[in-house]
């Protein structure tokens, strides 16, 4: 999976060149997408949480993430940037500030995030509030804290050169700034002053219950305590690197960190709470003791404490490698681990597969009839209810599902196997190829294709394989057509070969170094192509031009239930919808 190969004819590349910008590939001619992709899901990393309410809860990441709780589930906003973020702030639901790196600060007025000047190039990784026209955010790695007075970001005299990390407050005018070397600043309102915390860790987090009850953390399991005189060092119970502290009040603190790490604090001592198989969780925080989240793993992971116990309320499934179904509040996603999804519509849901092998296509032929290939000759049939395994009688692994009906099912994979279901039993074709096949798609049950390494193009009449003239000797990851007679396989290279009825010929992708892993279209004049760096490409029907995806991972596979209700998955969990 790699960057898109943008297709563009001959003459309309020329004219782009001689012509930039004015409507390079504008055709009147040409029919006009009306549609945008959104992110649904995706795995990149959340690194800072905060929300006004138990109902409006942002967090920020990777790549530009911005995701919203409304209280029930997750959805992903748009955030305008592929910048990281690091830090999120409110003073409201309708006044959100999301800081990141170089410089990057957005603000969300209730609708819509925009981009704010900062006047710095340096990555801002701490912000905090007391109202919405007195709030401070450190940035890059000389020690600089900005300060917002509700019309301009301006920087502060702090007389420090030490990078900053965490920033928490009391009041306006009783403020804390943590970071390298055991660096602890205070703001009094009037200026920025060093105190002495007695330590040179690095502090990554600071929170307090108030100005005389205020936590710092950071490296080699430091937690320091300041009674509103001095900083004191607690009781170390852990060796890792702690990260976060928030707190409900003050015999309620919880710290996270390496290793899953999740430490509380009930006013006397610091414990365990918790270890979770996570690589480590980067940020806490909560609207009350029974509604805490913690943040991290890498992947994208969202816990959630309701005062009893800490659960998975996000967790990424590992990368997706099909997408298909049957209309669009009817599709399945399956990937890595046994993992599959199901859409109804409105929401993804996980359902249980009963395996742990890799599964690399699923294909529906009705509600209560679909079908899952993977991993060592895996095949498994969902009837409505519930998937369950069906005798493959190979141990080859299997990449691609296709059927006429529920009757007329087809599989390939490792060393040309091919394998059809009659609706009974599971039983080898006659493959005229070792090579491994990795797609099929079929007109008719008389017309079908499979397509794979080396360049390899299979077809069946109804009765027998055999081979097609490809031309190359790259492989072939997918393949999609509007008819017999309008066939695409996409693959290694960014290579791309069309079939017109009689001869497969190459159309120009624009590229070499990209690998192409999906295609699917409505119609001859509507398709779209997936595959490495997160790029889509859609043809006309004339060329192909390039569409913004708005994520940031790998695409192994794209399908649609009509022009205007398109799904496309891949690494990381990710899921896009393109719609109106």
């Amino acid at each position: 999976m790699s960057l898109r190969s943008v297709m563009f004819s001959s003459r309309w590349l020329v004219l782009c060149l001689l012509a930039l910008p004015a409507g390079c590939g504008d055709d009147p001619t040409e029919p006009r997408l009306t549609g945008t992709w959104r992110v649904q899901q995706d795995g990149r990393s959340a690194v800072g949480v905060w929300g006004s309410s138990a109902g409006d809860v942002f967090v920020v990441g990777q790549g530009g993430l911005i995701r919203h709780y409304n209280g029930i589930t997750w959805s992903t906003q748009t955030s305008g940037t592929t910048n990281n973020l690091y830090g999120v702030w409110g003073s409201s639901a309708n006044d959100v500030f999301a800081m990141g790196e170089r410089g990057t600060i957005l603000h969300y007025d209730g609708d819509t995030w925009s981009p704010q000047t900062s006047g710095t190039l340096g990555d801002i990784r701490g912000v905090w509030g007391n109202s919405a026209n007195d709030i401070f955010a450190l940035s890059g790695n000389g020690g600089t804290i900005l300060h917002y007075d509700g019309t301009t970001w301006s920087a502060e005299a702090i007389g420090t050169q030490s990078p900053l990390v965490g920033v928490w407050g009391s009041s306006g005018s009783d403020v804390f700034a943590v970071g390298v070397n055991g660096t602890i600043l205070h703001y009094d309102g009037n200026t920025w002053s060093p105190q002495t915390s007695g330590t040179t860790q690095l502090l990554n987090g600071v929170w307090g219950n108030s100005a005389s009850d205020v936590f710092a953390v950071g490296n080699d399991g430091t937690v320091l305590h300041y009674d509103g005189t001095t900083w004191s060092a607690q009781t170390a119970v852990t060796l890792n690197n702690i990260l976060d502290v928030w707190g409900s009040s003050a015999s309620d603190v919880f710290a996270v960190g390496w290793g899953g790490l999740i430490l509380h604090y009930d006013g006397t001592t610091w414990r365990v709470q918790s270890r979770l198989p996570i690589s480590s969780l980067s940020s806490v925080w909560g609207s009350s003791a029974r509604n805490v989240f913690a943040l991290g793993g890498g992947d994208g992971t969202i816990l959630h404490y309701d005062g009893t116990a800490w659960n998975y309320q996000s967790r990424p499934m590992g990368t997706l490698y099909s997408v298909r179904g049957r209309s669009g509040s009817d599709v399945f996603a399956v990937g890595q681990r046994g993992a599959i999804l199901h859409y109804n519509g409105t929401t993804w849901s996980t359902q249980t597969s009963g395996t742990e092998s890799y599964l690399y296509s699923v294909w529906e032929s009705s509600a209560g009839d679909a079908f899952a290939v993977g991993l060592g000759g895996t095949i498994l049939h969902y009837n409505g209810t519930a998937w369950s395994a069906q005798i493959s009688g190979t141990n080859l692994s299997l990449y691609s599902v296709w059927g006429t009906s529920a009757r007329d099912v087809f599989a390939v994979g490792s060393s040309g196997i091919i394998l059809h279901y009659n609706g009974t039993v599971w039983s080898p074709q006659v493959s005229v190829t070792d090579n491994t096949l990795t797609g099929i798609w079929g007109s008719s049950p008389s017309d079908v294709f499979a397509v794979g390494s080396g360049g390899t193009i299979l077809h069946y009449n109804g009765a027998t394989w055999s081979a097609q003239a490809s031309g190359t000797f790259f492989t072939f990851d997918a393949i999609w057509g509007s008819s017999g007679g309008d066939v695409f396989t996409v693959g290694q290279h960014g290579i791309i070969l069309h079939y017109d009825g009689t001869i497969w010929s190459t159309q120009i992708s624009g590229t070499f170094f990209a690998g192409f892993f999906g295609v699917w279209g409505s119609s001859a004049s509507d398709v779209f192509v997936v595959g490495q760096g997160n790029t889509i490409f859609h043809y006309t029907g004339k060329e192909w031009s390039i569409q913004a995806s708005g994520a940031t991972s790998t695409l192994n596979s794209v399908w649609g239930a009509s022009p205007t209700d398109v799904f496309a998955v891949g690494s990381g969990g990710t899921i896009l919808h393109y719609g109106p």
